[in-house]
């Protein structure tokens, strides 16, 4: 059976190794999820100068679509202040973020998605909203590129 998919989506761990490097190869175009601390900041940065690296070197251009601040706790002044840099640095390129909850820390140890586990939480409506996001941005991306 010959299948053919709209969109492929893989999710790579927070290392810069080779396969993170192999993925970025093949991938047109990246999501950056950044925890609302400042070490993940600095992380950004690397991410950043890795796709300079494979655009560079393996000449593939990759597009990125946005940062999606994770772990969002509106109480600390830190993680507001990596939102507002976030912010301040990638634009509209900045989704809302995905705030800190209970129901994501425990979907995983129950083998779960959020979605399973508990759909009417927040986050499970913050992501709901990162894949609307992500559907509304390819269509665009899509329009733009055929008008281009």
């Amino acid at each position: 059976m010959d299948e053919t998919y709209d969109y492929v989506i893989v999710d790579c761990g927070p290392s810069l190794n080779l396969l993170n490097q192999n993925a970025l190869n093949f991938a047109d175009e990246v999501l950056i999820p950044v925890n609302c601390d400042y070490l993940s900041l600095v992380g950004v940065k690397q991410v950043l100068g890795t796709i300079r690296e494979v655009e560079k070197h393996l000449k593939h251009t990759v597009r990125v679509a946005g940062v999606l601040p994770t772990f969002f706790d509106a109480r600390t002044k830190l993680a507001c202040e990596v939102l507002e840099t976030l912010r301040g640095h990638f634009k509209e390129r900045c989704l809302a973020p995905i705030r800190t909850n209970t129901r994501l820390a425990e979907a995983p140890s129950r083998r779960k998605t959020i979605f399973e586990h508990a759909p009417d939480s927040h986050g499970a409506k913050d992501y709901l909203r990162v894949v609307d996001w992500l559907l509304t941005e390819s269509t665009s991306h899509q329009r733009t590129s055929v008008a281009a």
